[in-house]
């Protein structure tokens, strides 16, 4: 994981979390781990904090990612109250897999943060994705940093985001493939449309489409200030 956090192994008692080391009161990631027959929970206790979202950099693409897919896909399907922050992080997930990720999403209702960064998804994965924004109204945060994803499928996906209203952070950038002039305009004019996206990454090279999308940045993080202010 990024940033600095504090960790434990616990074993899920009558499938809730159970471990008498951590207060599970502060945010919390679980990433279940296989240990025989047994299910060992890895709890990550960390603010959430925009310095522990930067951008993967080398080190860190070589960071052992040990959760069990598998598990933690089987918990998403059964929409369990006790998985809310899903990292895949640096785990070659595959097509197949990819999809069982995003699918699973479509009708979870507690997972909020889904991490995909390094994982070689590639264009085949942005349908799933697109979909899982448009049905999910509880995912707050996805990263697909890091990935084999082309400007103009990353285009079709922040368009797709005009029909959400809970996502607050949307993280593409550091992809394999350079994006065109053309797809960052059209990227900057869709963060236009959507009102509470409130952080955004990407390798910017035209200018003027950055400029554009930092105004509408902005101005959704005022807007999100004002509602916490009751002024709206």
């Amino acid at each position: 994981m990024m940033g600095s956090v504090r960790s434990c192994l616990f074993v899920a008692r009558d499938r809730q979390p159970y471990c008498r080391r951590a207060s599970l009161k502060e945010p919390y990631t679980l990433c279940p781990v296989r240990n025989g027959d047994f299910v060992l929970w890895d709890v990550r206790l960390s603010p959430y904090s925009i310095a522990s979202q930067k951008i993967l950099d080398v080190d860190e693409m070589d960071e052992v990612n040990d959760t069990d897919v598998d598990a933690a896909l089987l918990l998403m399907e059964s929409d369990d109250a006790s998985l809310t922050h899903c990292c895949f992080n640096n785990i070659p997930l595959g097509q197949e897999k990819a999809e069982a990720i995003v699918s699973a999403m479509l009708s979870n209702t507690h997972v909020t943060t889904l991490d995909m960064s390094n994982c070689f998804l590639t264009d085949d994965i942005i349908e799933g994705c697109i979909n899982m924004l448009i049905s999910n109204s509880t995912l707050e945060s996805l990263s697909i940093e890091t990935n084999r994803i082309t400007g103009a499928h990353l285009r079709k996906l922040v368009e797709s985001l005009e029909f959400n209203e809970t996502l607050k952070e949307l993280r593409i950038a550091n992809q394999y493939y350079t994006t065109g002039v053309g797809d960052e305009m059209a990227i900057s004019k869709a963060l236009g449309v959507n009102k509470t996206l409130l952080k955004f990454s990407l390798n910017w090279k035209n200018g003027g489409a950055r400029n554009a999308a930092d105004r509408h940045i902005m101005r959704n993080n005022d807007i999100s200030r004002q509602k916490r202010q009751g002024q709206l």
